[in-house]
Protein backbone atom coordinates (compact mmCIF):
# COMPACT_ATOMS: atom_id res chain seq x y z
CA UNK A 1 0.00 0.00 0.00
CA UNK A 2 1.21 3.72 -1.21
CA UNK A 3 1.92 5.96 1.88
CA UNK A 4 1.15 9.75 2.19
CA UNK A 5 4.20 11.85 3.59
CA UNK A 6 4.16 14.96 5.74
CA UNK A 7 6.66 17.30 7.20
CA UNK A 8 6.05 17.83 10.52
CA UNK A 9 6.53 21.73 10.92
CA UNK A 10 5.95 23.67 13.76
CA UNK A 11 3.95 26.32 14.57
CA UNK A 12 5.97 29.07 13.09
CA UNK A 13 6.56 26.63 10.26
CA UNK A 14 10.08 25.48 10.44
CA UNK A 15 10.02 22.18 9.24
CA UNK A 16 11.40 19.88 11.74
CA UNK A 17 11.42 16.74 9.72
CA UNK A 18 11.05 16.00 6.30
CA UNK A 19 9.13 13.44 4.56
CA UNK A 20 7.75 11.07 7.10
CA UNK A 21 4.53 8.98 7.59
CA UNK A 22 1.82 9.51 9.50
CA UNK A 23 2.19 6.72 11.96
CA UNK A 24 5.82 8.50 12.33
CA UNK A 25 4.57 11.62 13.27
CA UNK A 26 2.93 9.81 16.13
CA UNK A 27 5.76 8.17 17.18
CA UNK A 28 8.26 11.48 16.95
CA UNK A 29 5.25 14.18 18.96
CA UNK A 30 3.09 11.85 20.85
CA UNK A 31 -0.21 12.31 18.81
CA UNK A 32 -2.79 10.60 17.74
CA UNK A 33 -3.17 9.44 13.90
CA UNK A 34 -6.22 11.21 13.52
CA UNK A 35 -4.63 14.57 14.58
CA UNK A 36 -1.97 13.82 12.14
CA UNK A 37 -5.04 13.58 9.47
CA UNK A 38 -6.92 16.62 10.63
CA UNK A 39 -3.49 18.98 10.98
CA UNK A 40 -2.57 18.47 6.91
CA UNK A 41 -6.54 18.31 5.93
CA UNK A 42 -8.01 21.33 7.65
CA UNK A 43 -5.12 22.60 9.37
CA UNK A 44 -5.42 22.26 12.68
CA UNK A 45 -2.50 22.56 14.96
CA UNK A 46 -1.55 19.21 16.93
CA UNK A 47 -0.79 19.96 20.61
CA UNK A 48 -1.23 23.68 19.59
CA UNK A 49 2.54 23.82 18.72
CA UNK A 50 2.72 21.35 15.31
CA UNK A 51 1.43 20.57 12.25
CA UNK A 52 1.78 18.37 9.42
CA UNK A 53 1.93 18.85 5.50
CA UNK A 54 0.71 16.17 2.95
CA UNK A 55 3.82 16.46 0.67
CA UNK A 56 3.08 13.22 -1.23
CA UNK A 57 0.39 11.02 -2.17
CA UNK A 58 -0.06 8.05 -4.04
CA UNK A 59 -2.11 8.61 -7.52
CA UNK A 60 -5.25 7.78 -8.40
CA UNK A 61 -6.39 7.09 -12.30
CA UNK A 62 -9.59 8.26 -11.70
CA UNK A 63 -8.59 11.68 -9.35
CA UNK A 64 -5.45 12.37 -11.77
CA UNK A 65 -6.44 11.40 -14.67
CA UNK A 66 -5.32 14.47 -16.55
CA UNK A 67 -1.89 14.56 -14.87
CA UNK A 68 -1.27 10.85 -15.53
CA UNK A 69 -2.53 10.93 -19.29
CA UNK A 70 -0.59 14.24 -19.74
CA UNK A 71 2.71 12.25 -18.41
CA UNK A 72 2.13 9.10 -20.36
CA UNK A 73 2.06 10.98 -23.25
CA UNK A 74 5.56 13.08 -22.25
CA UNK A 75 6.80 9.76 -21.60
CA UNK A 76 5.94 8.57 -24.53
CA UNK A 77 7.06 11.41 -26.96
CA UNK A 78 10.56 11.10 -24.98
CA UNK A 79 10.89 7.56 -25.64
CA UNK A 80 10.56 7.84 -29.46
CA UNK A 81 13.00 11.20 -29.53
CA UNK A 82 15.66 9.03 -27.80
CA UNK A 83 15.53 6.19 -29.45
CA UNK A 84 16.08 7.73 -33.21
CA UNK A 85 19.07 9.57 -31.15
CA UNK A 86 20.80 6.47 -29.51
CA UNK A 87 21.07 4.83 -32.61
CA UNK A 88 22.83 7.35 -34.76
Amino acid sequence: MARVLYDLCKKDGTVMVYSITGLEVVETIGCKLLDVYNSACYGHLIKHTYSAEMIDRPLSWQKDIVLLTEYNQVRKEFLLKHRRTQGS
